[in-house]
């Protein structure tokens, strides 16, 4: 029988199809314990019912619904939340690229999923953004389970296709978004990074802020070919390279290396938290990282 910390292996959490239980078990697993305080505040717009659970403050709960049904349930609105969190996921040609059993994708559909699960739980609305060439869909934030279900649905479609224009689908996010917002960004940002950290930019200006995610496969990150090798570009599979892998190693690493650096010291320049990961380590890195960004924004 599987164990929670089996769940710590990215690989075995691909092979679960349902993403509101990879999220659960990722969350709910890997996280017990941990609460954050709920969100105080009212708004005139109702959004649902949900179940009383302890902790939660008598006087919000619904007695006419408690004459009615014999059980406790609070009532929920469109607007009592601390953050309106939007997702950001990169599904360009390159993030289908897996050296091993799990894509890059896959990888950052499932970290967004329990990402979600988080942010609902400190009662957050969520929302949602993918793109590649341009935005390509955009789903707002709300905060109601349901409209979490409907986000988890729209990730588990998700496919990796076309050229990258990362830097033009964070603008468009950025102009759709409530000042305020938090997006929170995963992708191989196989991009001039130069124009990813100026779109970047456009979000901060916009007083929202913003949580990097940089995912890439580990044959990506350490370049572990020998000879000669050809290079296929998974956004123009037409396109391909033959080249000497020893030769070329070297040069990859530093123009990786620098790539990288731009990123992360143009992040921190913003004020943005940026992770770099690869798809072989576990979720808790990267949740760990959101959390304690999450809780310096929320002190």
């Amino acid at each position: 029988m599987a164990e929670i910390r089996d769940f710590l292996d990215p690989v075995a959490v691909a092979r679960l199809e349902n993403l509101e239980i990879v999220a659960r078990t990722l969350v709910e697993g890997f996280l017990k314990g941990l609460h954050f305080s709920p969100a105080k505040g009212s708004s005139i717009e109702f959004a649902e019912h949900r179940p009383y659970v302890p902790g939660d403050e008598i006087r919000r709960v619904d007695w006419r619904a408690f004459g009615k049904t014999d059980r406790f349930y609070l009532k929920e609105y469109e607007d009592e939340t601390n953050v309106r969190g939007t997702l950001f996921i990169d599904t360009s040609g390159s993030m289908g690229f897996q050296s091993g059993e799990v894509s890059k994708l896959r990888y950052a559909v499932c970290l967004a999923a329990a990402t979600g699960y988080v942010l609902l739980g400190q009662r957050d609305a969520v929302g949602l953004a993918l793109g590649g060439s341009t935005l390509t869909q955009y789903v707002p934030p709300k905060a109601t389970p349901q409209h979490l279900r409907g986000i988890f649905s729209t990730l588990s479609e998700a496919r990796a296709a076309g050229e990258t224009c990362l830097a033009d689908s964070i603008h468009r996010m950025a102009a759709r978004l409530h000042t305020r917002s938090l997006a929170i960004i995963i992708s191989d940002f196989l991009d001039d990074p130069r124009d990813v950290i100026t779109s970047v930019a456009h979000l901060k200006h916009r007083h929202c802020d913003a949580i990097l995610f940089h995912v890439l496969d580990p044959a990506e990150r350490r370049f572990p070919f020998n000879n000669w090798t050809v290079f296929r570009d998974s956004e123009n599979p037409s396109a391909s390279l033959r080249v000497d892998a020893r030769q070329i190693r070297e040069i990859y690493k530093e123009n990786l290396e620098e790539h990288v650096e731009i990123l992360s010291k143009g992040c921190a320049a913003l004020g943005v938290d940026y992770s770099f990961l690869d798809t072989s380590q576990p979720f808790e890195v990267a949740l760990s990282v959101y959390l304690a960004a999450r809780a310096r924004r929320t002190a």
